[in-house]
């Protein structure tokens, strides 16, 4: 059995929690400052401390997931693979591209994995999607994808008030250009785009525009928004011979339906579940996990260079 610790308490270490108990882990140890929070995570089964340095000290684990604010994920995950344990790191692995490369270089002196959480990854339609482009039934030319959310107040995905904020670019972003790359198969791309003027709460971007090419000449058009009172998580992959779109859970092409996930929230639970049983499973095999840190720096060094471009869209 696998024994895992998990750096955070919020409502995606909740989610993590549970998954890893589907999937025959056990959750020996909870780490967050409010120790109400963790002990409840615990559920009285698992060791609870305030600080993720103390969780990682801890006795018989074997890897930790990170679930705490964006932030902190490449110091932990650094701190945590120095210790000696696999590491399952929530998204953004980091919050530029010099932490992710720092993450890179900890995993390989390590000699552990490092995997990260881009769960859209393991999500039926756009594993169906995958697979579709792979064989070459589909000539993908151009995907376009949308991610909108309404983000103006410090909330979570549940909800609930946060102590921290987010960041449109390094969040969201990493999801949606990772799973445009991934699935094109595609190691490295131009970028060309512009960041929305800082929101006042905040002080970052909650709005993007990208535009990507990969080496072949396939383009990739990617909207992000955080005012969006319509929320949206919608891609449509046009090829020469078909044109298929995934939205709410389901891969549709233009006259029938080619996976139907039941609804995105579900999609999204399952694909988390499988992501996580990969991980444990991964680490009982003694195998590579489907997802680690090097599969996702190319999406990385987009935003970075993507960031690194003024509001006329010229490259510095």
């Amino acid at each position: 059995m696998i024994s895992v610790g998990l750096v955070g308490a919020g409502a995606i270490a909740e989610r993590h929690a549970a998954a890893l108990r589907d999937v025959g882990a056990r959750v020996a140890a909870v780490a967050d400052p409010e120790a109400a929070r963790a002990a409840a995570l615990a559920g009285g089964s698992a060791a609870v401390f305030s600080t993720a340095d103390e969780l990682f000290a801890h006795p018989g684990l074997d890897a930790a997931v990170i679930a705490s604010p964006n932030d902190l994920h490449a110091t932990q995950t650094i701190a945590a693979l120095r210790a000696g344990l696999h590491v399952l790191t929530e998204i953004p692995v980091g919050v530029c591209l010099a932490e992710a490369n720092a993450v890179a270089v900890a995993a390989t002196q390590a000699g552990r994995y490092a995997a990260v959480a881009h769960t859209l990854r393991f999500c039926r339609p756009y594993l169906a999607l995958k697979a579709r482009i792979d064989a070459g039934e589909l000539d993908a030319r151009h995907l376009i994808a949308r991610t909108l959310i309404h983000r103006q107040h410090n909330t979570g995905m549940d909800g609930r008030i946060r102590a921290w904020t987010d960041d449109v670019r390094w969040h969201h972003g990493a999801h949606t250009v990772d799973a445009a790359l991934w699935l094109l198969s595609a190691e490295t791309a131009t970028a060309h785009g512009l960041l929305g003027a800082p929101w006042p709460t905040s002080g970052r971007p909650m709005d993007a525009g990208l535009v990507l090419e990969t080496p072949d000449g396939v383009l990739v058009t990617i909207a992000l928004s955080y005012h969006s009172r319509l929320s949206s998580r919608e891609l449509i992959a046009i090829g020469e011979n078909d044109t298929l779109r995934i939205d709410g859970g389901v891969l549709a092409s233009t006259d029938h339906v080619v996976v139907d996930a039941g609804g995105e929230a579900l999609m999204e639970q399952q694909a988390l579940v499988r992501q996580d049983e990969d991980f444990v499973r991964a680490l009982a095999d003694g195998r590579r996990p489907a997802c680690v840190i090097d599969d996702v720096l190319p999406a990385m060094r987009v935003l970075d260079a993507f960031g690194s471009q003024d509001r006329a869209g010229a490259t510095r």
